[in-house]
């Protein structure tokens, strides 16, 4: 059970290909490996922290257009890498945790431009995120209620 978090990328508001090229880069820095049969990744972070990232077809000519964060905490860390990723590829990060308010957004942009891009359909009301900090500061609420629902699911209580 994890916190998702997806990035896509929109041009005229339909799906855009990523730069594979600058998410490699990035991806690079934290693992070798190369996609599994369902293209995750482990990524492990010089904190010790670490997190699951899909990208399907990633690493192929297949269409790719935006990934995901598979997270069962939070790092200043992780958190960066989230952010520099849908900065640099020009990503819309979406929190499947959210409910579309601006304490706890649905989608977080982080260019002012992507509000152009995307669908009108979606109705979504986005949320400008300024730095990993902010992305902290958007995903705290809904994280808090996650980790509480991940740790009903399981039975786990807290002790005195």
């Amino acid at each position: 059970m994890s916190f998702e978090l997806f990035l896509e990328r929109f041009d005229s508001g339909e799906s855009a290909q990523v730069d594979r090229v600058t998410v490699l880069k990035l991806l690079r820095q934290h693992c070798q490996d190369s996609e599994d049969q369902f293209g995750f990744y482990l990524l492990k972070f010089p904190d010790g922290s670490h997190t699951e990232f899909q990208a399907k077809g990633l690493e192929s000519s297949n269409s790719c257009t935006g990934c995901a964060f598979h997270l069962r905490g939070f790092s200043p860390t992780v958190l960066t890498f989230i952010f520099d990723v849908a900065l640099s590829c020009d990503m819309v990060i979406f929190n499947a945790q959210g409910k579309d308010s601006p304490e706890n957004p649905l989608a977080i942009l982080v260019r002012q431009s992507q509000k152009a891009h995307l669908p009108q359909a979606a109705g979504w009301n986005p949320i400008l995120c300024t730095s990993p900090r902010h992305l902290s500061q958007l995903l705290g609420l809904a994280f808090g209620e996650w980790t509480e629902f991940r740790d009903s699911a399981i039975g786990k209580r807290d002790t005195p």
